[in-house]
């Protein structure tokens, strides 16, 4: 036997039904999954810490002057320039199977590792294309070309990473994700 739905007033229309609006409900984020993120911001910290403790005396080691090594530093903030805003652009288009940042932030960190291996072997590419006397020109020219790509690498991997913590939380994680990026 079914059971009839009785209208609340006889005579009186039903009023038209409304449309369900549901709001959308924030993701939590496990801190697991903000804390490997933010160990990225821990990786890039390291790749400044390297530039800013080595390059003076190891440059002076390769047997530059001490005057020049402040035109190598140029390389930073020439490349931050233009890299970061140009990988941001690139990044926020981005339409990669594996989303917008991941692709950028692990071509940065790829460039990282190769150019952390061509500023420690200097010397022995050196070596290796001719280098014999006091002065080592085909060393430095090989220290320089990594500083660079580290730099590059370096402001390629920062703003996709900052982005990436900011689209995983939201609007109301990004001070808990930032903090947490503080750490390193």
């Amino acid at each position: 036997m079914a059971i009839q739905e009785a209208e609340p007033h006889p005579g009186r229309a039903r009023p038209a039904a409304r449309p369900i609006v549901r709001q959308p409900v924030a993701r939590r984020v496990p801190l697991r999954q903000l804390l490997r993120v933010t160990s990225i911001a821990g990786g890039i910290q390291f790749g400044w810490a390297l530039q800013l403790s080595l390059l003076t005396p190891y440059v002076q080691e390769l047997g530059i002057p001490h005057a020049w090594a402040s035109i190598i530093w140029l390389c930073g903030p020439l490349s931050g320039l233009i890299v970061q805003p140009v990988v941001g652009h690139m990044s926020d288009r981005c339409t990669s199977r594996f989303g917008r940042r991941r692709p950028f932030i692990a071509t940065g960190v790829i460039l990282i590792i190769i150019s952390v291996l061509i500023i420690g072997h200097s010397a022995d590419i050196g070596w290796l294309f001719g280098d014999r006397g006091k002065v080592k020109p085909r060393a430095i020219a090989a220290f320089v070309f990594g500083f660079w790509i580290l730099d590059v690498a370096n402001n390629m991997t920062q703003g996709p990473c900052r982005a990436l913590l900011a689209d995983l939380t939201g609007n109301n994680g990004v001070f808990i994700s930032f903090s947490l990026s503080l750490l390193f």
